[in-house]
């Protein structure tokens, strides 16, 4: 029995690889034109966001035991997704009271 070379994907064996373009200022400041917030707005979403994702496991949780959820990993994958954006809320909130720390010890 022969052996077969594995064969590369057409697009990976075709041209050069070219470097992603740098962000220069111009570019950031247009970027931050197009969609400006504040701090507050993107606050509240990312809580939003946090208090969705619970409610969605919650629920899925709630709706499997009651039977009318029949697939598992549906549920599984509301509860990870709730678990891991509470993890980063977590770790966002420890970062930021990090820094307040270091503000408020700081002499001027």
């Amino acid at each position: 029995m022969e052996i077969q070379p594995i064969q590369m994907p057409v697009s990976l064996t075709h041209g050069p690889i070219l470097p992603i373009a740098p962000i220069t200022v111009d570019s950031a400041q247009n970027a931050a034109e197009v969609s400006p917030s504040s701090f507050k707005e993107l606050l509240k979403k990312a809580i939003g966001d946090l208090n969705d994702s619970q409610i969605g496991a919650n629920g899925a949780i709630q709706n499997l035991a009651i039977g009318g959820e029949d697939n598992l990993h549906d549920v599984e994958i509301a509860m990870e997704k709730a678990d891991l954006t509470l993890q980063y809320a977590i770790g966002i909130r420890n970062k930021v009271l990090e820094a307040y720390q270091s503000i408020i010890q700081m002499q001027l």
